[in-house]
């Protein structure tokens, strides 16, 4: 809960992970050189008073969740998982993990399941199954996650598989929302990228002394060839996905695809946008971020944007008190209305609430924002 003037808002973060990174974890070079590249990505965007060790952030803790999440104004989270076994011995940030945590906090997170693209129509059978055992409440679907393999969008038994899932409980699909978004050169012009410490410096020791190679008895994997594909789609598929399953509701992330080409989705009214790396531009690149957030209102409105802070990427609490008291810069008033209560209201917390089914605190009711027609305004 936050409390800002007379305005108590409920805050349900959309976009929590909680992974293990550490080197125990890590299946040789290839999975240290990911989290290496995640802390710098962390040091950039975070800009927190308290910073963070790499060993803290490279794995997340009960403690952890309770002090950073839950105390940072986050009153219901939405743990998003990230297998990524190719890089890390035990996964990276999977569902089972999350679901401890749902248990030692309970009431505090709902959870999510993942829909692997190497493996095809294979990695789906029983998906439906478990998301009614685990109770899970949405998927997460990279479509070009690894280097072998792509998953199209357009594939006839994904839509099988996304519709029993949704019958099964799992109605939200964060489509490539994950906690590294590679660069692209498609990328927003607000995007915040590092420009030093690029993951091409490589890891920190040499292919000789892999612990597969140097004949470890510790259950490493091999070293993966490349790095994780980008997380892009075809649009137009999307599109036809979205129009094929009416009720199932799309999350994408806010830099997945340039404003303008992101805001002609928003005339699907079951895709929703995910605000994560747009509140961190808010704070680095404030004038074409704040650009790209007025956008988003004028196509999407204020009931199908999300709050998310990609934790342990970004703590939420100051995200959660810049965004309560926004105003757009002096440069851009007049060209797009400031956000008023309701809608705040509506992004923090109520349209999370909407879409996952959680019941938010008990003496807290978000004002509800009237659903605007598909495309308004874009």
């Amino acid at each position: 809960m936050y409390h800002v003037a007379s305005e108590r808002y409920a805050v349900v973060d959309a976009q929590v992970h909680a992974w293990d990174g550490s080197p125990h974890n890590q299946a040789g070079p290839s999975g240290e050189e990911f989290v290496a590249e995640l802390y710098r990505r962390h040091r950039l965007l975070d800009r927190m008073p308290r910073p963070v060790t790499a060993d803290e952030f490279a794995r997340v803790t009960e403690a952890g969740l309770t002090a950073d999440v839950l105390g940072g104004h986050v009153d219901r989270g939405v743990l998003q998982p990230v297998a990524l076994d190719e890089l890390f011995v035990l996964g990276f940030s999977p569902t089972t993990w999350h679901a401890e945590f749902a248990e030692l906090l309970p009431g505090r997170f709902v959870l999510t399941g993942e829909l692997d693209p190497s493996l095809g129509s294979a990695g789906a059978r029983g998906l439906a199954a478990r998301v009614r055992n685990g109770d899970l409440r949405g998927l997460h679907l990279a479509p070009a996650r690894r280097p072998t393999g792509r998953l199209g969008l357009a594939e006839p038994w994904l839509r099988r598989v996304l519709a029993r899932c949704e019958q099964s409980g799992a109605a939200v699909v964060h489509l490539g929302v994950g906690p590294s978004a590679p660069a692209g050169a498609d990328e927003p012009d607000w995007m915040v990228r590092a420009t030093t410490g690029s993951a091409a410096d490589g890891p920190r020791w040499p292919q000789w002394a892999d612990p597969v190679r140097a004949g470890s008895a510790l259950p490493v994997r091999t070293r993966a060839a490349r790095r994780p594909a980008g997380i892009r789609f075809d649009p137009a598929e999307l599109g036809e996905l979205a129009r094929a399953l009416p009720r199932v509701q799309f999350v994408l992330g806010a830099a997945c695809l340039p404003t303008a080409r992101l805001c002609r989705l928003a005339r699907l009214p079951n895709v929703h946008v995910l605000l994560t790396d747009l509140l961190a531009g808010l704070r680095i690149r404030p004038l074409p971020a704040a650009r790209a957030l007025g956008t988003l209102l004028e196509a999407f409105g204020g009931d199908r944007l999300l709050f998310g802070s990609g934790y342990p990427l970004m703590r939420p609490g100051r995200l959660v008190e810049e965004f309560a008291t926004f105003r757009f810069p002096a440069q851009l008033r007049g060209g797009f209305a400031e956000l008023d209560a309701v809608t705040r209201h509506a992004i923090l917390g109520g349209n999370a609430a909407r879409l996952y089914r959680i019941p938010l605190p008990a003496g807290t009711t978000a004002p509800q924002l009237p659903l605007r027609r598909p495309g308004a305004g874009s």
